[in-house]
């Protein structure tokens, strides 16, 4: 398998995109350009995959959507309520968000994105060309946040576990309540030796048991 990673250059978040035997799957369409990189490929997608509703991580899955309109959207139930409101998907507030982050003057005007195909308030796995995406709701982050295990060797975080950063929970939606009931009891068993996919910054290994990092960076990127 052939794993792409793509730098959103605003918010800096990553998009990850699994190619194999022609075919793809594609984590967190964070940007237009991820058409591109597939395209150049010759990669067909067969799932777009949403880890939580926040318009950093599926600014560009309109547009995928339109270039291949049989290829089903995938996310929580409550990730494909909040992709549907500005409020929530954070679009209505990304021009402050931004600012707050160092990044002046950036003109980001709201936008929501059509209901997800497939939907899910339970874990559920999806078989994709021989390997299994786990996919486990962790709302605290947003409501509709989850992670996805990857052949249970790889775990895509969206946006926890993000090296150096505390998780936000003041956000639209956020809830310290369901972090720390559900989600951080649930990531406090991520086995030592996991390899992290976050949200934004660079892949590595999970060394420690405690739900801060302890980096190794990970052998690809």
């Amino acid at each position: 398998m052939e794993r792409l990673r793509s730098i959103e250059p605003l918010a800096e978040s990553n998009c990850y995109v699994l190619g194999e035997k022609g075919r793809c799957v594609v984590i967190d369409p964070n940007s237009p350009v991820v058409e591109g990189m597939m395209t150049q490929r010759g990669w067909q997608p067969d799932y777009f995959i949403l880890t939580h509703e926040h318009c950093d991580h599926m600014a560009g899955l309109e547009k995928l959507r339109a270039r291949w309109p049989r290829t089903p959207t995938v996310c929580t139930t409550l990730c494909s309520v909040g992709i549907q409101s500005p409020r929530l998907n954070m679009t209505s507030m990304m021009e402050v968000y931004l600012t707050f982050r160092g990044k002046q003057g950036v003109h980001y005007p709201p936008f929501v994105c059509r209901e997800a195909e497939v939907t899910f308030s339970k874990p559920c796995t999806l078989f994709w060309q021989g390997h299994t995406l786990r996919c486990v709701p962790l709302p605290g982050h947003t409501p509709g946040s989850m992670g996805i295990f990857l052949d249970e060797i790889t775990f895509f975080s969206g946006d926890y576990l993000l090296p150096g950063e505390d998780v936000i929970l003041r956000l639209p939606g956020g809830s310290q309540r369901s972090y720390e009931l559900e989600t951080l009891p649930f990531l406090r068993t991520l086995p030592i030796g996991l390899e992290i996919c976050p949200g934004h910054g660079a892949p590595y290994i999970r060394i420690r048991e405690e739900n801060t990092y302890g980096l190794e960076p990970a052998a690809r990127s």
